[in-house]
């Protein structure tokens, strides 16, 4: 006779109906059903069978405790259960993050698979294993070929259960966490282009979020909020994935949807943090580009800084999600004229990436340093052409290049090129542009636009140069911070009195202040010192 949960100290389980009406539905109550009344091989065969809906539709508590008991109590040791069971386990990702295979489980490559089997189950932990270490360029390798097993796009009916649905989500999640917004954009288009299984609907309106995501930091408004309007199309289900898309879907209507900077903040710190999960770097951006329309640098600051304190999944200098904190503190560095802790900060980000390139590009640009800006910037067309913000930053770092060189009619050629853009240069992309820029090209152009009004400065990274402190300047405002006489500072920068005031007079007015005090404590409040 089998022996009943309570008698083995576990509660017996709430069974659900087999006959429940959602899709999902009724694939976890015929699961629960057979494992509730000790049926375990049938259990085994169902799961096996609907691996993702199972997955998805139990909580991972339930999950890993109906997986546990058919490997140890009901003689259920499949391949795909073991390696799911060694998931859950307290060491099992860090093992499968560095597996070759599994002990004892043959996943050779069987093609095309109909339903999931283990070498697909293995990619899927291995994957997941990689990504929750932040090594989600490693992961790429990976989700790479999950998507080659089960990527052939299935627009009319699925017959793998969601496999190619899920396997193009997953893909577009990993290229999103390693930086590379191209190949995550592909992918997600790929995974909308895929029939809808309805016990996993969850997974198409997830790729319309994440790609609404991505347009809303660094593409178009207009089309993250169409991506948005079709999230909203897509049928719910009661799995707990839904509350990870919801939000995703608040961070990207932050952006897209909110009136003002209040309301957006308000949206962001409504989010639940534990649903936020691996897509957190894309929560401190939205962060901070909240802070910066609201003109308030320290407060994106202080927000960068509760994050970067937490034990996130990331390894520094990896991908988007072991650069973004870098790259967040680099910008509001530029801005604050620190070009020195911003070169430091993007010297550990992952110059592999466009978002760090480009940063960087700025940088130079800003440093006086424009032939290096256009080395940085020239080349990144393909990276940047599918995301609109980030090919109006390279067309500004360009263009503002050619006029600090001296060639004006190189820089109307790269304006005109802007103005060709789908519906050409919008008012509030013309921040992006360099204010001598944005001058010249009013003065060439009847069709260039004015920023708006109510346009925040703080969106504009190109401050003009006269307002950066140079290394020397940076140097002389320390030393003043840490008391030192004029005569002291002159000695040790082995400069003469006089020109030590011409500095002095250049960091006062730089820093919008009128005396030593004034300039140290401007400088404590921008973190300068």
């Amino acid at each position: 006779m089998r022996e009943s949960g309570s008698e083995r100290g576990r509660p017996e389980p709430q069974l659900r109906r087999a006959g429940d009406r959602t899709p999902l539905g009724r694939v976890i109550g015929r699961i629960e059903v057979t494992w509730g009344t000790g049926e375990y091989a049938h259990a085994a065969e169902l799961l096996e069978e609907d691996f993702l809906a199972a997955w998805y539709g139990f909580s991972p508590e339930r999950f890993a405790e109906i997986i546990s008991t058919l490997v140890r109590d009901g003689g259920a040791a499949t391949p795909l259960l073991l390696i799911a069971n060694s998931a859950f386990s307290p060491d099992g990702m860090a093992g499968l993050a560095a597996a070759d295979g599994f002990p004892g489980v043959d996943v050779g490559d069987s093609g095309e698979e109909s339903v999931v089997g283990p070498a697909a189950a293995m990619l899927v932990a291995q994957m997941f294993a990689l990504r929750m270490q932040g090594r989600a360029t490693e992961a790429m390798d990976v989700s790479a070929e999950l998507e080659r097993r089960f990527g052939s796009i299935r627009p009319i009916f699925d017959s793998l259960r969601g496999w190619g649905l899920f396997s193009s989500v997953q893909n577009g999640i990993t290229a999103m966490l390693a930086g590379d917004f191209r190949a995550a954009i592909e992918s997600f288009t790929q995974a909308r282009m895929h029939a809808l299984y309805p016990p996993l609907a969850f997974l198409t309106r997830d790729a319309c979020v994440k790609m609404a995501i991505l347009e809303a930091l660094y593409g178009s408004a207009e089309q993250a909020r169409i991506l948005l309007d079709r999230a909203d199309e897509v049928p719910r289900t009661e799995s707990w994935a839904e509350e990870v898309v919801d939000a995703g879907q608040a961070i990207a209507a932050s952006i897209v949807r909110a009136d003002d900077p209040a309301e957006a903040l308000r949206m962001l710190d409504a989010v639940p943090l534990r649903a936020i999960g691996e897509i957190w770097p894309f929560y401190a951006s939205a962060l901070q580009r909240a802070c910066l329309l609201a003109g308030d640098l320290d407060e994106a600051q202080r927000r960068l800084e509760v994050i970067e304190r937490l034990p996130l999944p990331r390894v520094e200098g990896q991908g988007y999600a072991g650069s973004a904190l870098l790259l967040g503190g680099a910008r509001r560095s530029i801005m604050y004229g620190d070009l020195v802790e911003a070169r430091e900060r993007l010297e550990r980000a992952d110059g592999s990436i466009a978002v760090t390139r480009l940063l960087i590009a700025a940088l130079e640009l800003v440093a006086g340093r424009p032939r290096e800006a256009l080395k940085h910037a020239v080349g990144l067309h393909e990276e940047t052409r599918h995301l609109r913000v980030l090919e109006m930053r390279r067309l500004a770092v360009i263009s503002g290049s050619h006029l600090a060189l001296g060639s004006p009619d190189d820089c109307r050629e790269v304006l005109q090129f802007a103005l060709r853009q789908s519906g050409g240069v919008r008012p509030d992309e013309v921040l992006c542009f360099p204010a001598e820029v944005r001058r010249f090209a009013e003065e060439l152009f009847e069709e260039w636009p004015r920023p708006e009004a109510d346009s925040p400065a703080h969106l504009d990274i190109f401050l003009d140069s006269a307002t950066a402190l140079t290394d020397r300047e940076l140097e002389v405002l320390r030393e003043l911070a840490a008391g030192l006489s004029r005569e002291q500072i002159a000695r040790a920068q082995f400069i003469s009195i006089n020109t030590l005031k011409a500095h002095l007079r250049a960091v006062y007015r730089k820093l919008g202040v009128n005396s030593r005090a004034g300039a140290v404590l401007e400088a404590e409040r921008r973190g300068l010192i």
